[in-house]
């Protein structure tokens, strides 16, 4: 099957993990996958989770993809005196890929590294890095380099991935590979894309650069995003955007999780500043009943935010449109997702009256204050 443009083709099906490959044909140096978990699913659903529980839930999905890593033939090449993991401070810390290194593979001696790359905005609304004078990085020979960070603009990567590849190369510590899990959009494409050919340029057995997108490949609120409460630059949006499928259903199971101006909001605030992240969450639902006091109704909100039109179409039409995004998952697996929209469609049309979102919001705020997910 020739593959379409953003098209995931399923090759590890289980209970623990999904996992695809990703179209590549923007980035076809790159080895592109993405993977559904139940620990990823719940926690971009959730947004109530944070903490610790936050991090636990990002690296139980790292160790998921470890524990099945679709290049064997490579993996048989890892060793823990050849991997090195960089921690992009502060939301890098959250993967806990140190630890499930260990956990995957019983890796205990490979080397970690520490790097602060923090972007902000000029008066002219352009990104620039504002600090990333401390570093502490260790590099193994023939590293096998592992990175997990939520990822935007990408203007943190590519400051970040520069000054480690060009580090790697003034002291003649080749690469072999870059393994990196992200929830984020397709701004890491291009940093990878750059660092793979610095690579290549510098080190003759440079390997490959391998991107694992968590849930999906997700939208980067821009000036051209419909919706009108947004971050422009920061959020990262549930539509238009590349989902898994198994996500995809997930949140036809959620009341309020489509609505979320953000699918991770800031990962830093939420493992390491709750209080931060409830206050943030907070200020978008008072937004929200804003919205509804105005007389958009909660149907009216799903659509800006959460069309789901293709849900709306006879199952036939709906079949043939998602086999062209969800390559080789079987009929039973595309049925299932469209029996869950069906059900949740019904249920949207009888309560989306008059006051409908301004109800669901205050409700969605109550929880939020206790500490309880819908």
């Amino acid at each position: 099957m020739i593959m379409a443009m953003n098209a995931l083709s399923r090759i590890v099906e289980s209970p623990d993990l999904s996992l695809y490959r990703l179209d590549s044909t923007h980035s076809p140096e790159l080895e592109i996958y993405c993977a559904s978990t139940p620990s990823s699913r719940a926690l971009l659903n959730t947004p109530e989770t944070v903490g610790v529980e936050f991090t636990r839930r990002l690296q139980e999905a790292v160790e998921g993809i470890l524990g099945q890593f679709p290049d064997p033939e490579e993996r048989r090449r890892f060793c823990p005196e050849e991997s090195g993991v960089v921690h992009f401070l502060r939301s890098g810390l959250n993967f806990g890929i140190r630890e499930a290194l260990y956990n995957a593979w019983g890796f205990n001696e490979h080397l970690s590294s520490f790097i602060t790359s923090q972007r902000d905005r000029d008066q002219y609304g352009r990104w620039f890095i504002r600090d990333d004078a401390y570093r502490k990085i260790e590099l193994p020979r023939n590293a096998t380099l592992f990175i997990g960070e939520i990822v935007a603009t990408g203007v943190t990567m590519k400051n970040g991935l520069q000054i480690i590849g060009r580090m790697a190369k003034n002291l003649g510590r080749p690469v072999r590979n870059l393994v990196f899990f992200t929830v984020g959009c397709h701004k890491i494409e291009k940093a990878l894309s750059e660092f793979d050919a610095l690579m290549r340029a510098s080190f003759r057995g440079y390997h490959t650069t391998y991107l694992f997108y968590l849930e999906g490949k997700f939208h980067l609120a821009d000036s051209k995003t419909e919706a009108r409460l947004k971050v422009q630059g920061t959020d990262l949006m549930r539509f238009p955007a590349l989902l898994a499928p198994e996500f995809e259903q997930s949140q036809f199971l959620s009341e309020t999780a489509p609505l979320e101006r953000c699918v991770i909001y800031d990962g830093g605030a939420r493992a390491f500043n709750p209080q931060e992240h409830f206050a943030e969450l907070s200020a978008y639902w008072e937004e929200v009943v804003s919205l509804g006091v105005r007389g958009t109704t909660l149907e009216e909100a799903y659509r800006e935010r959460w069309p789901a039109e293709e849900y709306r179409l006879p199952q036939a039409e709906y079949l043939k449109r998602k086999r062209e995004v969800w390559a080789g998952v079987d009929e039973k697996r595309l049925l299932a997702v469209y029996e869950t929209a069906g059900a949740w469609l019904r249920r949207l049309r009888e309560r989306s009256g008059a006051g409908s979102l301004v109800e669901l919001a205050r409700r969605r705020l109550r929880r939020i204050s206790s500490g309880r997910s819908d």
